[in-house]
């Protein structure tokens, strides 16, 4: 597990980021959330890809959320903003740091709080959440098997477990690094019969399969058109453009696809 943290993990991530905003002119105290949507939605369609998931989920406001993988919390302060308290888990600790670091800098600490931690074992007690969100995660976890078990274990009877990743549709080699793994050693790319059957093994039901390459396709237009401020090459450092060079061409030839996957704990 220690490889996977490298591979995210790089010192120095928050005053990169800070910097990269206050050389387009803006200072912490004005950064909101859709602002960071560029560089802290650390997934195929951004913020899009994100509301849809927690739309199909039929978030509430007061729901307890468990954010497994949050990377620098993206995903949990949006949950969070929607009036929800989420944990964020996440292997990397500067990862974490830099989850903890801004959400106190846009007030959302009271419902926001992060831990590093493994998705194999997560810091949290049994029944503890309503929902479980998974963006992806599972692309750097081979035992999915038991890492829905441990999502089962923490959502409450009922919760609904929500996972984003990008799944393995049809054949052809994974050219690396890619986003998710510097080398096929810690790679698990599966596809969504694989994760249905982990989900329906650790006891969940109605596992409902979206295809977001529509979604994603009109992202990343929208994003080629008006691009942020800040966006993933200022996490992810010189290889990010090599990492989607890599990925993009296997969407586009069917290979790989982000694939969304809703399932309720019985």
């Amino acid at each position: 597990m220690s490889e996977i943290a490298g591979h995210y993990g790089s010192s120095g991530l928050f005053d990169r980021i800070v910097g990269a905003f206050e050389a387009a002119g803006l200072s912490i105290g004005e950064i909101d959330t859709d602002l960071l949507a560029g560089v802290d939605e650390f997934h195929l369609g951004g913020r899009s890809a994100t509301d849809a998931l927690l739309a199909d989920v039929g978030l509430r406001p007061g729901s307890s959320v468990v954010d497994v993988g949050c990377g620098i919390g993206g995903a949990a302060r949006v949950i969070a903003g929607w009036g929800c308290t989420v944990v964020g888990v996440d292997l990397t600790p500067e990862f974490v740091d830099v989850a903890v670091r801004l959400t106190a800098a846009l007030g959302l600490d009271s419902r926001a709080r992060f831990e590093a931690g493994n998705a194999l074992d997560l810091p949290l007690d049994d029944d503890s959440a309503d929902v479980a969100t998974l963006l992806h995660v599972g692309m750097n976890i081979a035992d999915k098997s038991t890492l829905m078990n441990e999502v089962a274990r923490v959502l409450r009877a009922g919760g609904t477990a929500a996972v984003y990743d990008i799944m393995r549709v049809g054949e052809g080699d994974i050219a690396f690094p890619t986003p998710w793994a510097s080398s096929a050693d810690h790679s698990f790319v599966a596809s969504p019969e694989e994760y249905v059957r982990a989900l329906q093994e650790a006891g969940f039901v109605q596992a409902a399969i979206t295809d977001r390459r529509p979604l994603v396709r009109q992202a990343i237009a929208a994003q080629q058109a008006d691009p942020p401020p800040v966006h993933l090459g200022h996490l992810m450092g010189p290889q990010f453009s090599e990492m989607f060079a890599n990925l993009l061409p296997l969407v586009a030839a069917g290979v790989l696809a982000p694939m969304q996957i809703i399932a309720r704990k019985a």
